[in-house]
């Protein structure tokens, strides 16, 4: 799962170090700063989401399963 923000607050998650050898136009796709989770067990096959407000919360408490509509 990877979700993304581009208006993270300063002190968001933790910094991500890259390669040297990374070329700079590669480079300026990638984050600076990245959270994580770890999810034990087999996950249901779907779509998951969570809300902006959630994901800068850093709350994987929050991850829901979104199941399609009848």
């Amino acid at each position: 799962m990877i979700l993304g923000t581009d208006e993270a607050p300063a002190g968001w998650g933790a910094p991500v170090a890259y390669d040297p050898a990374m070329r700079h136009g590669l480079r300026d796709y990638l984050p600076d700063t990245v959270i994580g989770w770890h999810f034990d067990g087999t996950l249901p096959n779907g779509d998951f989401a969570i809300s902006h407000t959630d994901l800068l919360s850093g709350d994987p408490e929050r991850v829901a399963r979104v199941r399609p509509q009848p």
